[in-house]
């Protein structure tokens, strides 16, 4: 293995030689040719130059050298040089000198602050025509969420440049955006040509954990892919969303977590199927089409036979060990139940969201409720459920459910989960996974991969939110006991409002959910719920739901759909 990883780096060392020699052999051919260019623009190579020359030296400074993403100020001769003097015009594609001088990068904008407004008119027009542009997801527009990190005129004032900072490389409308900034800012008089770049400056989840373990201070977000049941699909969303996520711009990484029965050595097929551990102690995740993994079953051990609190242990060294490096997302794919194994994950790292696992089955239910419990105990908000096995459609062209309907349904309206998908039954899924390449690479185009790219869509969204911050909230108030202090954005003009203690517990939806006859004006004791009764604490999940624990044991996730209606104090 260690022969095959050095012959391997050898061979991608001399293909980038190779490449770095055509590169500079086309560069020096282009140059040679664009001098017998009929047209005007080759006059303006020396003025392009030393316009992208000053654009960049006034950005970044004489010494900062960046690396890609590139953006420039040429003469529109330059630009328009085409046709039949198509060699021409690529001859006039930037030198190697002029991109080190004007490229911008997010490593280069992420410390730049946001631009709201400007004393110069022509800039301010430009914020203006942008804050045509809305977020869907904050309801706001892309000024005022702070997206737009660099604005730049030409010295003709003709030409606008923007970079617009996002919370993540995946956005699923970052080309909408572009699209609608270059549309607005078109519409202004002066405007002949505007150039935006997109970047992304994701939160890190470690970036507030002061002893994270070196391997996973570069992840950004980390996705718990749960179910708490067995057989109902985990293994196969968890492959197919980690694979949507980066074909749609993301750095993405999996996590097996089921060291009892490591799935993912049958779902992929990587070409360097072992673990390698450095002398250090480190371990470096075996790679496939881009998602670095790591699972116990490419330790060459096989599953794990032992005991629990073993089984912790060596989990938490397969997760805090691995050389992680910069990823958006982590996916953990989380076994079965609610033990140990999940407890121990949820305390070692900070998991941002989760999404739930199901089938339609009420047998499933039972199991994933007891699961958004838990991870509302560990403050992690669910953002999506995925029912498997919902539907099939049938030769007759008509849609089925062999499995009845309510699942999935259920646990959203009990919990106030934002989103549900239905997945329907669909051979080349199962079989995808049992021969190693998923669906969602096999059939790129297809219907099951559009679901998966709407579990991705959503997953991104309901993240950004989360770590935006601007989400609803709620605590215990100090100066009034057994009251919820709540602050939603479109109840009461913003402003908090307070509810008590015994209507937030008389108004859980559990027992309902699960068709049972629990009442939720009785305690656990058997005895009914008190005016007075105090929680003994909450915590706000994401943006759905508050986690409330209460004196008799009992934890209750309360959606903020239902604290809206309560009555207020």
């Amino acid at each position: 293995v260690f022969a095959n990883r050095e012959r391997e780096r050898e061979r991608d060392a001399e293909k980038q030689k190779r490449h770095q020699e055509r590169v500079t052999v086309m560069r020096s051919s282009a140059l040679a040719r664009s001098s017998s260019c009929s047209c005007s623009c080759s006059s303006s190579s020396a003025a392009a130059a030393a316009a992208a020359a000053a654009f960049g030296k006034s950005f970044l400074g004489d010494k900062r050298r960046p690396k890609k993403n590139a953006f420039f100020f040429y003469p529109k001769e330059r630009r328009r040089c085409g046709g039949k003097e198509g060699s021409a015009a690529r001859a006039m594609m930037p030198t190697a000198e002029e991109e080190d001088r004007a490229i911008m990068t997010e490593e280069n904008t992420s410390s730049l602050p946001s631009i709201y407004k400007s004393e110069d008119g022509k800039e301010q027009q430009v914020l203006d025509a942008l804050k045509n542009v809305i977020d869907p997801d904050f309801g706001e527009n892309i000024v005022n969420c702070g997206f737009v990190k660099v604005l730049k005129i030409s010295d003709d004032g003709k030409d606008v440049a923007l970079v617009l900072e996002l919370t993540t490389p995946a956005c699923p409308v970052k080309d909408e955006f572009n699209r609608l900034s270059k549309e607005f800012v078109k519409r202004l008089e002066w405007v002949d040509d505007v150039d935006v770049i997109m970047t992304a400056s994701p939160k890190s989840a470690m970036a507030d954990v002061p002893e994270a373990p070196p391997g996973l201070r570069g992840v950004k977000n980390i996705i718990a892919i749960s179910s708490c049941k067995g057989g109902v699909g985990k293994s196969t969303t968890c492959v197919n969303l980690a694979m949507t996520l980066a074909q749609m711009g993301a750095k993405v990484g999996i996590f097996d977590a089921d060291v009892y029965g490591p799935s993912l050595p049958t779902m992929i097929t990587p070409e360097f199927d072992k673990l390698e551990m450095k002398q250090d102690g480190t371990i470096t995740p075996v790679g496939y089409e881009g998602v670095k993994v790591v699972s116990f079953g490419y330790a060459g051990q096989g599953s794990a036979i032992m005991r629990g609190p073993m089984v912790s242990g060596l989990v938490n060294q397969l997760l805090t060990t691995s050389e992680w490096g910069e990823l958006d997302y982590l996916l953990l794919d989380m076994p079965p139940g609610t033990g140990d194994i999940h407890l121990t994950l949820g305390q070692v790292v900070p998991i941002t969201a989760a999404v739930v696992v199901t089938t339609p089955q009420k047998l499933a239910f039972i199991d994933v409720d007891k699961g958004v419990r838990m991870f509302a105990k560990l403050e992690v908000p669910c953002v999506a459920v995925v029912e498997n096995m919902s539907t099939f459609t049938g030769d007759d062209g008509k849609v089925y459910r062999p499995f009845g309907r309510g699942s999935g349904q259920s646990i959203c309206e009990a919990y106030d989960i934002p989103h549900l998908i239905e997945m329907p039954i669909e051979p080349g899924l199962s079989s995808g996974g049992d021969s190693g390449t998923p669906l969602s690479l096999s059939d790129p185009t297809g219907p099951i991969a559009a679901l998966y790219q709407d579990i991705g869509a959503f997953v991104v969204r309901e993240v950004a939110k989360i770590n935006s911050g601007r989400g609803p909230t709620a605590e215990l108030d100090p100066d009034r006991r057994g009251c919820l202090k709540v602050q939603i954005a479109d109840v009461n003009d913003g402003l908090p409002f307070y509810v008590s203690g015994a209507s937030v517990r008389k108004s859980d939806q559990s027992a309902r959910a699960k068709n049972s006859n629990e009442s939720p004006d009785v305690l656990l004791t058997g005895e009914k719920v008190p005016d007075d009764l105090e929680p003994v604490s909450v915590a706000t999940v994401g943006n759905y739901a508050v986690s409330v624990t209460w004196p008799d044991g009992f934890s209750q996730v309360a959606p903020f759909r239902v604290l809206r209606t309560l009555p207020r104090l």
